[in-house]
This record gives structure tokens, sequence and C-alpha cells, in this order.
């Protein structure tokens, strides 16, 4: 009768945190393709233990037992990774005492496929400090017209809430002692600091997040190197790529080029309908954004952009990017 009360425990333990990973998957995701899994895996788990009914809440003495971490989540990463490790270690147990049986069962399979599915939704969900931003203003240093350091504190204290540091033709020493000098400048604001496709300056600076190209590294790979603190970035230019950037794991995409852009004048006008395709996610409206036109973009729904020129080529970047906000004109 013990082994029969261990897993019937265990299978409802590891049944319950199945449904906790098949609704974030659901309700916060919004995958299709990872609810059907852990459904199945849910059933299948079900499957092996018709007959086990054998649990006696009265007398189990486990139940009294409690954890100070097991009141604590601070976030749905914290959520989906309890619930992933609570899945595990039944799984686990269950595995073990079936053997006792001495047939055959599926719990191993079920297991190995879990794992799988708990480090995906872990991915998927991105970083813990994401968030949709108004204004990122994406910066070369030698672009202002006035000193850098004066072009970034207008455009901050006129409601820009982030900035996306653009060097292409700066080492690495020069590099990371410069994103220590905006680190330093923004402080104060708590502006969050994005570094254009170096996930090696990024991790070695403490910044923000990193913000990958089509032709940097992947969002799938930056991820597993720099885990769920930092923000990921990624360009797109179709609808797509939007997918496929959500499907890797990106908290934000920067869309565009939504006007003819004098930054990245190769790069083709998406237009409009790209907007649509973004809905859904944060994203950063980018490409030849100015204060004549951004109004076009807040009345396509656009929630936040991205503009490099306008302010930088500014002898009045403060008026500039409050202009951009018009704070009127928005739907957030």
């Amino acid at each position: 009768m013990s082994v029969v009360r261990v897993l019937d425990a265990n299978i409802n333990r590891a049944a319950e945190g199945m449904r906790v990973l098949e609704d974030i998957s659901r309700f916060v995701l919004e995958n299709k393709e990872l609810c059907i899994t852990i459904k199945n895996c849910r059933h299948s788990l079900r499957e092996q233990s018709l007959t086990i009914h054998s649990r006696n809440t009265h007398t189990d003495v486990g139940t009294s037992i409690t954890a100070v971490q097991e009141y604590k989540r601070g976030s749905i990463h914290d959520i989906a990774t309890a619930a992933g490790n609570r899945c595990a270690e039944a799984l686990r147990v269950i595995e073990e005492f079936l053997k006792l049986r001495g047939t055959e069962n599926k719990i191993e399979s079920i297991r190995y496929k879990m794992y799988d599915i708990s480090a995906e939704i872990i991915r998927r969900l991105g970083s813990t400090n994401k968030k949709q931003w108004k204004l990122c203003f994406v910066m070369t240093k030698d672009e202002c017209l006035l000193p850098w350091q004066e072009t970034l504190q207008q455009a901050i204290e006129s409601g820009c809430d982030c900035v996306q540091l653009r060097e292409k033709n700066k080492s690495t020493a020069e590099m990371i002692q410069h994103v220590f000098s905006v680190k330093k400048l923004v402080e104060a604001h708590h502006t969050p600091v994005i570094i254009n496709d170096r996930v090696d300056v990024m991790l070695s600076t403490n910044a923000s997040g990193v913000h990958l190209g089509e032709n940097d590294m992947s969002v799938r790979d930056a991820r597993k190197v720099i885990g769920s603190q930092y923000i990921i970035g990624a360009t797109v230019h179709t609808a797509e790529s939007v997918d496929k950037a959500l499907e890797s794991g990106a908290d934000y995409v920067g869309a565009g080029s939504m006007f003819p852009s004098a930054t990245k004048p190769n790069v083709p006008v998406a237009g409009f309908a790209l907007l649509d395709s973004v809905q859904r996610c944060n994203h950063l409206a980018i490409g030849g954004i100015t204060p004549k036109n951004v109004h076009e973009l807040y009345n396509a729904g656009c929630r936040g952009i991205a503009v490099s020129s306008a302010i930088a080529r500014s002898t009045t970047p403060g008026k500039i990017v409050e202009n951009l906000l018009q704070p009127e004109a928005q739907l957030i």
C-alpha cells in the first residue's frame, strides 16, 4: 500500500506541474503547439495510473511540511521554473517506483520530454526585465552635433526611456569604456542601456541587454549565453521574421524601416503593414522617424519608436524628443 501511495501522490504532483506549464503556454505564450504537447504528456501520465487513487491526506505526514520558498514567486519565470522542477522530481519518483511492478512504462520518455518543454517555456518567456519602451535613442557618438553627453542628457531628461549604443568602428576596449561612461550618465534616471550587436560587451559591462540584427548571433544562441536576466531585441523586416524572433525568445522587436532612413539608406521601407505583425509583442518602430511623421505611427497603433538621426543631428535634442513623444497622440 505504501508504494501505491507514493505513486498516487507523485502522479498528482507531476500532473499539477504540467497543468501550470500548460496554462503558461496557453495564456502567456499563446503557443498552441506547446499546449498540445503538454496535454498529451499529462494524459499519458494518467494512463499509467488508472487504478491508483490511494492518497490519504489525513494521515500523510508530509502535508504539514513546508518551505519558505514555496510562498515566494517574483515572476512568471519563477512559477514556470517551480512547476518544471516539481514535475521533473515527481516523474523521477514515479519512474523508480513503477520498476517494482516489473512492467514496461512510459515515464522515462515523458520525463525527458517535459525537461525539454520546461526549458523551451523558460526560453520563450525571455527576460525577466523586459518592458515596452516609448522612445529609444539609438546613439552613435560621432553622429551627435552637440557633445554626445549633452545630446544624451537632454534626450533622457525630456522623456527618452531607453538608449541603444550603436558603434560599428570602436575596438572592444573602446566600446567597453564608452558603455561605462553612458551607464554613469543615465544611472540617475534608471534608463536601460542596450548594446547593438555585441553580446560580449553587454556581459562585460552588465548593460541591460543586447540588440541583434539578422546577421548577428541568433537570438536563441544569445539566450543560452546570457540567460533570462538580460533583454534581447531583434531586428525584423517581415511578418515571418517577427514570428521567428518571438519563437526564438526575443523580448522586443525593432520593426522597419518605417520610412526612408538616412542612417540605413539601403534598408527597404517595410511600410505600416509590418506594424500589424508586432502588435502582440513589445516593439520599436524604426527608420526615418521624425517629429513630422511620427503621428502616422501612433495612429497606426505603434506603442514605441527608436530614433537616431532626428535626435543626434539636432542642436536641440531635448525639444526633438518632446515632439517625438507627442503625449496627446500616443496610445499608451
